[in-house]
């Protein structure tokens, strides 16, 4: 029953096992003197400022400004990048139209775009939101479009030859197959997003998880901005995961749409 148990969670076993291995060499690596404190703090240290942080209410304020953006990020690139992922790849057309648009975005670093959009929007949540879409978009668009274009020729000649329409194809067949291929690009835009998010606070927020690792870092204070890295790192792992466990549910999808 123990084995069975374990194989079916061996992923979030192994998992957890690592990432306190990690904590744990961490510890005794600061202990050891093997590292100085000064440069990565300790995990109780780090646990202990969380508390703190917690109680005055700092670690609520920046990680409900981070997810704001987050959020708002994300919902834009899946509906843009979905949206303009099917057309692309229901019609070659508007793939042709928009490629070079889309390599032009994916080989130019985005942060390189952050004084025009502080230009354009003002700082604040408008240019971290612009950021982030920018930086989410690429994953979401690139396997909507491969998901459609991918559609099993065999089940769309099939529907063909019993009067489907070319609507009835896309709704029928194309969508219900792409739907975990375009799960796995949400999957990756999520950290995708997260980290836009955070690098454009690092540049120009008065709130936010990479606005308070900007601000203790210039302060040399290292036990508190460790705080807000671990946080976007915990964040980063939940909500991947989330996703992982929704494309996994996907599946289902895929199977049904090929009966």
């Amino acid at each position: 029953m123990i084995a069975e148990l374990f194989y079916r969670r061996q992923a979030l076993v192994l998992g957890t096992l690592s990432m306190i291995g990690i904590v744990v060499f961490w510890q005794i690596a600061v202990d050891t003197g093997f590292i100085n404190p000064f440069f990565i703090s300790t995990p109780s240290q780090v646990a202990v400022e969380f508390m703190a942080q917690f109680e005055d209410g700092s670690v609520a304020t920046n990680v409900a400004a981070t997810l704001y953006c987050f959020v708002w990020s994300l919902g834009l690139a899946a509906v843009v990048g979905i949206v303009l992922g099917m057309l692309a790849g229901w019609f070659a057309d508007v793939e042709s139209a928009l490629e070079p648009f889309i390599w032009f975005k994916y080989s130019a670093p985005t942060v390189a775009f952050y004084p025009l959009f502080v230009a354009w929007l003002g700082y604040g949540r408008p240019t971290i939101i612009a950021i982030a879409f920018l930086f989410a978009l690429t994953p979401i668009y690139a396997n909507t479009l491969s998901g459609i274009k991918n559609t099993d020729r065999d089940l769309a000649r099939a529907a063909r030859s019993f009067g489907a329409r070319p609507l009835d194809i896309f709704l029928r067949v194309a969508l219900p197959g792409s739907v975990p291929v375009m799960m796995a690009g949400l999957r990756l835009g999520v950290g995708r997003a997260l980290t836009g998010v955070v690098v454009a606070e690092l540049f120009g927020a008065n709130a936010g998880l990479g606005y308070a690792i900007t601000y203790y870092g210039q302060l040399m204070q290292t036990t508190k901005m460790m705080v807000s890295i671990v946080i976007v790192v915990v964040l980063g792992v939940l909500l991947t995961q989330i996703l992982s466990f929704l494309e996994t549910r996907t599946d289902s999808w895929r199977v049904d749409s090929n009966r």
